[in-house]
This record gives C-alpha cells, sequence and structure tokens, in this order.
C-alpha cells in the first residue's frame, strides 16, 4: 500500500512540472538594437587596463594580492577570483604568506593590444507581464583581427546586465578567456600607441 501511495505522489509531481512548463511565461515584447562600439570599448577597457596593470608585477605580497583580489571584484563581480587565480601561479605547496608570481605562460588578449578590436556591441531587452522576468543584457564582443595564426579565430564576449539602479553590470564572459601555454606570455602582442 505504501508503495501505491509513492507511486500516486510521483505521478501528480511529474503532471505539475508537465503543466508548470508548458505555461511558462512568454516575453510581450523582444528587441536587439546595436549598442555604440566606442562606448562599449570604453566601458571594458578600465577592466583590460586593470588585468594588465597587474600581470606587470611579476610578483606581489600577500597583502598585495587579496588587495588585487578586491580590485578585480569590483570590475567583475564574483568572477574577479577566477580571474585572479588566471593571472597567478597557484602553488599548494607553499604557505599562504609567501609572495604569488604571475603566471608567465599565460595571455589575456585586450582591445589594448595591436590587431583586438570591439566588433560588435548589442543590447537586448525582453518584458514580461512579470517584471520579475525583465531583462537588460548588453553583450560586448572583441575579436583578434590581425595576421597572427594563432589568434585568428579567437573572440571574447563580456556580457553586462542592468542592475536595479538601471546601470551596467559586468555579468560574465563568453567565448576564449585566455591563452596559456608555452607559446603564450602577456607580451604576445604589442600593446597600441598610448596604451
Amino acid at each position: 500500500m505504501k508503495k501505491l501511495y509513492l507511486w500516486l505522489v510521483i505521478a501528480i509531481l511529474l503532471l505539475l512540472t508537465a503543466c508548470q512548463s508548458s505555461t511558462e511565461e512568454k516575453p510581450i515584447l523582444e528587441e536587439t538594437t546595436d549598442f555604440d562600439l566606442t562606448a562599449a570599448a570604453e566601458m571594458i577597457k578600465p577592466k583590460e587596463q586593470l588585468i594588465l596593470d597587474i600581470a606587470a608585477k611579476e610578483k606581489v605580497s600577500k597583502s598585495e594580492y587579496d588587495k588585487l583580489g578586491q580590485s578585480l571584484e569590483k570590475q567583475f563581480g564574483s568572477r574577479g577570483s577566477d580571474l585572479l587565480s588566471m593571472i597567478f601561479i597557484e602553488d599548494l605547496d607553499v604557505g599562504p604568506e609567501v609572495d604569488r608570481s604571475v603566471n608567465p605562460d599565460t595571455f589575456y588578449p585586450t582591445i589594448l593590444h595591436e590587431g583586438v578590436e570591439v566588433t560588435k556591441a548589442t543590447e537586448y531587452k525582453s518584458e514580461f507581464e512579470t517584471d520579475l522576468f525583465d531583462e537588460h543584457i548588453l553583450t560586448i564582443r572583441e575579436e583578434y583581427i590581425g595576421d597572427d595564426e594563432r589568434l585568428k579565430s579567437w573572440n571574447r564576449e563580456y556580457i553586462f546586465k542592468t542592475n536595479e539602479q538601471g546601470k551596467w553590470e559586468f555579468s560574465g564572459f563568453s567565448g576564449v578567456l585566455n591563452l596559456s601555454g608555452d607559446e603564450y606570455n602577456w607580451n604576445y602582442l604589442k600593446l597600441k600607441r598610448g596604451a
């Protein structure tokens, strides 16, 4: 008898789940527009400059490492810690107070490098009957457009969403964040003049 009740409860849950997914709310308005490429580049430039400034240090103390982590979190939110671990060598065999070294075998392409440009920026808005589901997303795509064969297909997108105050806030990445290996280093591409 207990098994019958169990199967009955499972069947009811499955039925309720199926009913709920069939009435999923759809947007009443969707709009995608181009965003100004110059403004888009200005949005990501300070983020990329911060990464290059950190990588130029070669080695940092524990307290400076913690401060750099806070700076990255201010610019990149929860992804700041991912970037910190990408930039520095994580040696689990050393104590927490030991200086941290920048990983020399990594390259983070930026719009400050020759051949890297913001090629597309789009703003997407969707509105639903329930405001809770509304979205306002900005996607900024940067690509390598130079002659280096290794970088020919490289691209990365920065994704921003509006916060409660209606301001753009970094949300995440898509594409290839960085390149690593013996053939790469932080100076793999020259910086643009004035960068």
